[in-house]
């Protein structure tokens, strides 16, 4: 069921809200926000924080989702004001197939559980005279409901001590009490040494990153940097246009691209230069990187059968090429039915 096409009993409904409604729902937030800061002592809100490019940012993040609560005014019908909020994400704990090896081992490594598919809840809020059972139920009701369409395993959802009509509600709609979390604040200094609790890594003192976003290559098993033939370092390199300007993700993130990794060795791909080879990314219709699922797309390595044994493909220079994505005859990328583009095998035996 569309959520956006959800209707109760006049005066009130709810729908998805979009980016428009940015400037309404920021003073919703900000108040959220308040009550949060009155109810949990280690919470303190920002000075000046700027909740409207705060609702925006997370508007437009494809796995975030937004309901409000409208209120029709009975002597202007025609009048509908936002009275009410439920802000949630969604996010899969299992990591993207297309991840880089190193990046999969090192998630598996730091995570003992199953990965889940999760809706988190991060927050609920409606204005104090709007605040009956009701509003507040056909939210959550609303919530859960656009949360099943994206297939989650689970819901997550923070309720405040005092919420004790939201802990009924939940309970009555099969949510379980899984933990009660104390917090304890301490005020520190503005003048205080703080130690480091950063994670440790000694040997980025050693090395000077070409950029500020460069992200060094580590080997999985040791944590120790990929070097070249010349002993160099290898560094991932977020994408830039022509202009030398980032290239971002439709949730303003850098790209960074795939490493080559030899199947046989089973080691990182470098040219006859000691550069680091990468895949290249998949440009749309559009000359937009193409993503799927908020993921950026490259193109895949091409392989050859020689001697009983898989190789990377090179053409007579000694480049390595990469299979094609189909497209239809208007030059419009061809998908598979759950959204992946779909790539030409290029591969020969020798």
């Amino acid at each position: 069921m569309n959520t956006a096409q959800i209707l109760t009993t006049k005066p009130y409904n709810h729908r998805q809200a979009t980016l428009e409604d940015a400037k309404a729902i920021a003073p919703l937030m900000a108040a959220f926000a308040e009550e949060r800061e009155s109810a949990d002592p280690s919470m303190t809100i920002k000075p000046n924080y700027n909740f409207e490019e705060y609702v925006a940012h997370q508007l437009d993040k494809p796995n975030s989702f937004c309901l409000v609560l409208e209120y029709t005014d009975p002597n202007s019908t025609e009048t509908k004001t936002i009275v009410g909020i439920f802000f949630a994400y969604t996010y899969d704990e299992a990591p993207p197939a297309n991840l880089p090896e190193y990046l999969q081992q090192e998630q598996e490594q730091n995570n003992p559980f199953i990965p889940r598919r999760v809706g988190s809840v991060l927050g609920l809020y409606v204005q104090p005279n709007h605040r009956q059972p009701q509003n507040i139920k056909q939210l959550i009701e609303g919530g859960i409901e656009h949360a099943e369409t994206l297939k989650v395993t689970d819901i997550d959802v923070l309720v405040s001590a005092e919420q004790t009509g939201i802990h009924t509600l939940l309970e009555r709609l099969g949510f379980v009490k899984a933990a009660v979390q104390y917090t304890r604040h301490y005020d520190i200094p503005a003048d205080a040494q703080l130690p480091s609790l950063h994670p440790p890594h000694p040997e980025l003192s050693e090395i000077q990153l070409p950029e500020p976003s460069a992200i060094p290559l580590r080997d999985p098993g040791t944590n120790q940097l990929i070097r070249n033939a010349a002993g160099e370092p290898a560094f991932l390199m977020p994408l830039r246009d022509e202009n030398g300007k980032l290239i971002l993700t439709h949730s303003k993130m850098p790209i960074y691209p795939t490493p080559l990794r030899d199947p046989l060795k089973n080691e990182w791909v470098f040219d006859v230069k000691g550069k680091l080879v990468v895949c290249p990314p998949v440009w749309d219709e559009n000359n937009q990187i193409l993503e799927h699922q908020g993921i950026p797309q490259f193109h895949p390595p091409a392989y050859q059968l020689a001697n009983g044994e898989i190789h990377l493909q090179q053409d007579a220079e000694g480049n390595y090429i990469f299979c094609d994505v189909e497209r239809d005859r208007t030059g419009k990328i061809l998908r598979t039915p759950d959204g992946m583009p779909i790539f030409t095998i290029f591969s020969k035996s020798l």
